[in-house]
């Protein structure tokens, strides 16, 4: 999407927040990327990588293309990692939100939710169950639309899906996009 939107990639800036291993940087060749995470990161050929917790970047209001989340945006309260892409977008900017859980109701994302601390509290850390946020749909169109994005795309799992994805042990599939309309 995000070579379509700008053909022109050298002058575009995409931050890759909560970047982890860097896997999707060569998803964004040819365009300046700044990744971002709160743990050290090994650095990678196609990016700047900066410690940084994703509520609070080091980068001045409205300067990037692109606000990237990729399984990442349900590490803390959504209003905040939001708010934060809000502000450091650009007018027209893009967020992108894909593969982090987004769940279709407050039901399903009960459920995760219960299921996360259970895995938490058996691995021996229940503390950590405070530091995962699931998404549901209705919450993060809300939060995006309030802090100045047009509802470009929203896709969630379905229940098949889902199983699917249990069954292979692969990622969620989910995508978000928002467009900054409103500085």
């Amino acid at each position: 999407m995000v070579t379509r939107e700008w053909p022109d990639r050298a002058a575009r800036v995409v931050a890759d927040i909560g970047s982890g291993t860097g896997w999707a940087h060569p998803l964004f060749d040819g365009f300046g990327v700044i990744a971002f995470d709160i743990l050290p990161a090994t650095p990678t050929p196609n990016a700047l990588t900066v410690r940084a917790d994703m509520r609070r970047l080091p980068l001045r209001d409205s300067t990037v293309d692109a606000a990237f989340f990729s399984a990442s945006i349900h590490y803390v309260p959504l209003a905040e990692a939001v708010g934060e892409a809000a502000r450091v977008l650009r007018h027209g900017g893009l967020l992108l939100v894909v593969d982090s859980p987004i769940y279709a109701n407050d039901g399903s994302r009960a459920r995760a939710s219960g299921r996360s601390a259970a895995y938490y509290a058996g691995a021996g850390y229940p503390e950590l169950t405070a530091s995962y946020h699931p998404v549901s749909a209705g919450e993060l169109a809300a939060l995006a639309a309030d802090s100045g994005f047009a509802l470009v795309g929203l896709k969630t799992e379905g229940p098949i899906g889902a199983l699917w994805r249990r069954v292979a042990r692969r990622p969620p599939a989910s995508l978000m996009v928002g467009r900054r309309i409103r500085l």
